[in-house]
Formats: structure tokens, C-alpha cells, sequence
């Protein structure tokens, strides 16, 4: 506990001194690196000794706060999630500091707010009493907040920015009523209080309903999402990265404390969380494919990756309530993993975007194109973050999916009717899920760092600077790492699993679930030797026997374009008017018809369901309802008297009765 609170106090003191020396700027930015490695480091320290030693360590300071008090604990949980944090942090804040450097803007605002950020994460994320940690969110909003509008002379970032935080505030105000159920029947603030505290089904279920809503705001659940794609095209791209990577997480541990507090949950919650995972997943992802801009495709695989969390959730929460207890670590074990691989590999993924945005000054996808000859470091990084994102081999997304893949199919071995129904369908939608996001990121990376350029000019373009470049190889290796060699993590996910679902982590025999999996990975090395040695045996055959190089056949046209190629639009098409009915697929224009066609514009884009037939009509008409209650404010004291007396009136003769 004494690296966390060292940690805590340097990047308090340092966010004081960067606001105090906001006037001189070489300064400011050496305190800024200085105690944001200092912070993360002994934040890391910290967590990996806790995962280690599998030892809780638990903080009450001597003050006391209205309703509560400043208690703050690490236990397994916690320091997974303080592990993800201190790690993305680290690495995206080197990048902007880099990145934002040549901005003519005073910096020490967005350096102080990056600092008051990781500070309120982190203690969320050790809170052990209500009122601390809900002090926390709502810290992690407006943070959040400030740094998401740095571009606010633009309307769409303000714009971005106010839904942001109107979405939050909802939020959080739900999680208020949550707290405060949770606190009266169990008399007190304290989260290890009210574990001693055993809660009847309906009000565990009514308590679930209130955590998955406030919570589902900020991680993104659909329809709860209509915030995220907004904001994420809108801010920097390592403020993207910590966003989509740690902070939409928090609802995912909010969940998970909550699971842990309560234990019995009735049967409906599990099956919600599965339909809430494949309705994001599938959803998500669809909505990913017919997006035509970088950061935009990126924030809606955030969506889809939030599904795949669920899923895992999901299936540990059925589990747990079937006290299938293997089931439920696996399913747990699976969600927390992936909460880590996402935070990584979509941090490797919006960090590159930025790389891209920065050098061509759009994130188009359709003006884009050829750019791996220009930016090969940050193309061949993509590819990496592109393969993790997909799941496949070798890679870490792949190990996170493969547990959620087995706790699932465990669920139709083990489980009665409904429960192996819902296993069913979740084990259907993550392959879909998976297909669709290989094909997404074929057509992303395709469209972006293949072929030739479709509209800008890329013989001025230069790589980023290797202090840009130096985070993304780290996130690169880490996906690279966990995906060859997965023990570490998922011992790490496993003993933080079996917190939730209240075991020893003594209990659990690592091996049982450690065996399979590294013989697949075993296997797939294999496979990838004999590929390699496969490759060599061409390139040498290559050298040996001669090579005749001809023309690529123009398809009949004489004089091809850098026009004649797929677009990103064009790739992802056939896909989109397969589940158009489901997705809200629109297609504006017409296509070119006869042998001598006149100019036509066709233009295709996915309708936002959730946003545009949901909350716009409840927005307009509380917009409506309000514009006709301004008529009670005519400035008068004597009127405002009057309505007050009315009320007292009111409250006298309903007492009275």
C-alpha cells in the first residue's frame, strides 16, 4: 500500500506544481514526464505485488467525509484494473506529450487534467466506501471532460463534450440510488459491510438493473452508447486511447464490485448481461464496418469489445448462480483478460490513427491510401493492433476470446435449458463477431496503408518521430507477448477471478485451465515455424530460378487511376446490405447505368438507431416541456413567493390527511 500512496502523492503534488508553473512551459513539461512515470511506476509496483502475493492491503485515513469515510484497499480486482491503468496512461501520455508539442495552446491545463485523471481512476478503482468512490466517478467525468474538448474552438468537439456529459451525469445519478439502497438495508457506506449484508432477490435484482444502467452509460452498453462515437473522433488521439482503453472500463469493474458485494443475483440478470454482450458485440462491430472515418470505426469496435467483456460477464454471473464455480472463474477470468488486451491493443490502434492523422491531416479512410510505403513503423504497428483487435493466433486478443469461447461452451455442457440456450446463441454471435471484425480491419487497413493513395499527396509524408513511435512498440510487444506467452496474464486474470466469485485464490488449480490453452499455443507455433520455414525455401527458390516481371492487368481499361480501387465503402458494402434490415443501412444516389453513364454521386452511411429514433425524440421533448415551463418564470419575487407558499400548502395538507 505505501508504493499506492506514494503514487497518489506524487501526482497530486506534481498537479499542483504543473498548475503553479503553467507560465513556464519547459518546466511544466519536465514535471509532467517526471511524476507521470514516478506515478505509474510505483502505481505498477503496487498492483503487480498484489497479483503476486495474492495479499490485500486495506487504507483508513483518520479524517472522516460527510456519509463516509476515506478508506481505499487493494485486493485482486483492484490491482488488475490499476495494472491496465498505470500502463495505458504511461505509455499514451509519453505519446501526447510529443504529439501536442507543436500546439501554439498553453498545455499545463491538459497536463493537469491527464494527472487528475489517472489520480481519480485509481481511486475508483480502490474505493471501499460509496460516497469515495462515487466523489472519484464523478472526478473521472469532468477529467474526462476537459480533456476530451482540447480542440473546443470546434462546435462538433463542444458539442461531443456536452453529450459526453450529460450521458455521465444520468449515470450517475443512478448510481447514486444504487448506493444508497445498497446502504440502507445493509447500514453503511463501507463495500466490505455491506458484504456481511445478505440482500433479498427482488431488491438484488432492482439494485443490478440501476448498476447495469449507470454503469452501462459510461462503458457503452447499446442503446447507452450515444456519447462514444462522438467523442472519440472528437478528442486527441491518446485521450482516445486512455478513453476507449481504461476509462469506458470502469462500468465493466463497477459491475464486477457489484457482483462481488451482492453474490446472489436471480437468474434474469445473467441472461441481461449475455443479451446486452451480444446485442453491443454484434452491433457494435456492424456499425464499425459501414464507418468511413478512422477514429469513428475505432470507437464503435470499442462498443463491440465492450460485448465480448460481457459475454465473459455474463456467463461467470450464470455460473455463480448455478455455483458452477469453474464456469464462473473461467467467464470472469475471460472478461477481465480482454478488459486488458482491449485497453492494449486499441490504445496500439488509436495511437497509430493519430500517427496517421498527424502526417496526412485526416482520418478519412477514402482519401487515404498507400501510406505503408511512407509510414512503415506506424503501418506495420496498425497491422499488429489490426490482428490483436480480430482475435486471431498468436496474438492477445486471441487468448482473452478463447476463455470467453470456453466458459461459454462449458455453460451448453453444464447448464439447464435456458442457460444452454443463451450459451448457445453467445457462442454464435462472438464468431460472428469475430468474422466481422477480421473483416472491418482487412478493409481499414486495406483502405489506409495498401494500394495507392486516392486523393492526397504522400511523397511529402515522414514517419513519426521515434518519440511517438517508441509507445506503440511497447503496446506492439505487449500484444505479441501475451499472445505467445499467455501464462502471466491469465494467472493474473484468473486469481482476480476468483475474487469476484468470493474463492480462495489458493482454490483454483491454474493448470486445469493453463494446460489447454498453452498447447494450443504450443500448436500454433508450430504451425507458424513450418510457415516460416516455408517462406525462406521461396525466397531462396526465388533467388536461384529467374523472375519475369509483367504489367498488372487493367481490366480492360487503358489508362487506370489511383479512382479504380476499392474504397472503403465500396469494400464494406456487400456486407452492409446483408443485415441492413437489423443495422439501418442507408445508400443516397444512384448508380451509373448504360454504356455511357452520366455523372451520378452515391454516398452510403449507417443510421444510428439508438440516437436518432431514442434519445433525440426524448431530448426534444424535454427540450419542448421545458421551453413551455419558462412561462412560470416572470422575474417577480412576489410570484416566487407565492409558489412556495402553494408548496408548503401542499406538503400541510398532505400530512394533514
Amino acid at each position: 500500500m505505501n508504493f499506492f500512496l506514494y503514487s497518489l502523492a506524487v501526482l497530486s503534488i506534481s498537479t499542483l506544481l504543473i498548475i503553479i508553473t503553467s507560465r513556464f512551459k519547459r518546466i511544466n513539461e519536465n514535471i509532467f514526464l517526471i511524476s507521470l512515470i514516478m506515478g505509474c511506476a510505483l502505481g505498477f509496483i503496487s498492483a503487480v505485488e498484489i497479483l503476486v502475493n495474492q495479499t490485500p492491503i486495506n487504507y483508513r485515513a483518520n479524517f472522516r467525509m460527510p456519509l463516509g469515510e476515506f478508506y481505499i484497499g487493494l485486493d485482486l480486482l483492484s490491482a488488475f484494473f490499476l495494472l491496465t491503468i498505470t500502463i495505458l496512461f504511461l505509455l499514451a501520455g509519453l505519446y501526447g506529450y510529443r504529439y501536442l508539442k507543436d500546439e501554439k495552446k498553453d498545455l499545463s491545463a491538459h497536463y493537469a487534467f491527464y494527472q487528475l485523471a489517472l489520480i481519480s481512476l485509481m481511486l475508483v478503482v480502490t474505493a471501499k466506501n460509496a460516497v469515495l468512490f462515487l466523489i472519484a466517478w464523478e472526478m473521472v467525468t469532468l477529467s474526462s471532460y476537459f480533456l476530451m474538448i482540447f480542440y473546443d474552438e470546434q462546435k462538433a468537439v463542444r458539442k461531443a463534450g456536452y453529450l459526453f456529459l450529460i450521458a455521465a451525469h444520468t449515470g450517475t445519478f443512478c448510481l447514486w440510488i444504487m448506493f444508497l439502497l445498497m446502504a440502507r438495508h445493509s447500514a453503511s457506506m463501507n463495500f466490505d459491510e455491506m458484504m456481511l449484508s445478505s440482500f433479498p432477490l427482488p431488491l438484488a435484482g432492482l439494485i443490478f438493473v440501476l448498476g447495469v444502467i449507470g454503469f452501462g452509460v459510461k462503458t457503452g452498453f447499446i442503446p447507452l452508447h450515444i456519447w462514444l462515437p462522438h467523442a472519440h473522433p472528437a478528442a486527441p488521439s491518446h485521450i482516445s486511447a486512455v478513453l476507449s482503453g481504461v476509462m469506458i472500463k470502469l462500468g465493466i469493474y463497477g459491475l464486477m464490485r457489484l457482483i462481488l458485494i451482492i453474490k446472489d443475483f436471480p437468474e434474469w440478470c445473467a441472461m441481461i448481461l449475455l443479451l446486452i454482450g451480444m446485442i453491443s458485440g454484434g452491433g457494435g462491430v456492424l456499425s464499425a464496418v459501414g464507418q468511413h472515418e478512422i477514429k469513428k470505426l475505432l470507437a464503435y469496435h470499442s462498443i463491440e469489445n465492450i460485448g465480448i467483456i460481457t459475454l465473459g460477464l455474463g456467463i461467470g454471473l450464470w455460473g455463480q448462480i448455478y455455483h458452477h464455480h469453474s464456469v464462473a472463474v473461467l467467464g470472469y477470468a475471460g472478461a477481465l483478460l480482454h478488459v486488458f488486451n482491449h485497453s492494449i491493443f486499441k490504445g496500439l490502434l488509436f495511437l497509430s490513427a493519430g500517427s496517421v492523422i498527424r502526417s496526412t491531416h485526416t482520418g478519412e479512410i477514402d482519401h487515404l491510401g498507400g501510406l505503408l510505403k511512407r509510414l512503415p513503423w506506424t503501418g506495420h504497428l496498425f497491422l499488429i493492433g489490426s490482428l490483436s483487435i480480430c482475435g486471431l493466433p498468436l496474438f492477445n486478443g486471441f487468448v482473452s476470446e478463447w476463455l470467453v469461447f470456453r466458459a461459454l461452451f462449458e455453460g451448453i455442457f453444464h447448464f439447464k435449458m435456458n442457460a444452454l440456450v443463451f450459451s448457445s446463441l453467445a457462442v454464435i454471435s462472438l464468431a460472428l463477431i469475430g468474422g466481422l471484425a477480421a473483416a472491418c480491419f482487412a478493409k481499414a487497413f486495406g483502405a489506409i496503408f495498401l494500394g495507392n493513395s486516392r486523393s492526397i499527396e504522400t511523397t511529402h509524408l515522414k514517419e513519426s518521430s521515434p518519440f511517438i513511435c517508441f509507445p506503440m512498440v511497447i503496446l506492439a510487444g505487449i500484444c505479441l507477448w501475451i499472445g505467445l506467452f499467455p501464462s502471466t496474464m491469465v494467472s493474473f486474470a484468473l486469481r482476480a477471478s476468483s475474487t469476484v466469485v468470493s474463492l480462495p485464490s489458493s482454490s483454483i488449480d491454474e493448470r486445469t485451465f493453463m494446460e489447454p490453452l498453452l498447447m494450443v499455443v504450443c500448436v500454433l507455433l508450430i504451425l507458424l515455424m513450418i510457415t516460416a520455414v516455408l517462406i525462406l525455401l521461396k525466397k531462396t527458390a526465388m533467388k536461384i530460378l529467374p523472375i519475369e516481371n509483367a504489367s498488372t492487368w487493367g481490366c480492360g481499361y487503358s489508362a487506370p487511376t489511383n479512382r479504380m480501387q476499392y474504397t472503403a465503402s465500396s469494400f464494406a458494402e456487400p456486407i452492409l446490405r446483408i443485415f441492413r434490415n437489423v443495422l439501418g443501412f442507408d445508400v443516397k444516389g444512384k448508380k451509373p447505368k448504360g454504356y455511357f453513364p452520366k455523372e451520378e454521386k452515391i454516398s452510403s452511411h449507417v443510421i444510428e438507431v439508438s440516437e436518432d429514433f431514442l434519445f433525440r425524440p426524448i431530448f426534444e421533448f424535454i427540450k419542448s416541456l421545458s421551453a413551455k415551463l419558462k412561462m412560470i418564470q416572470h422575474g417577480y419575487t412576489q410570484l416566487y413567493l407565492f409558489y412556495i407558499f402553494i408548496f408548503l400548502l401542499t406538503l400541510l395538507i398532505w400530512k394533514m390527511v
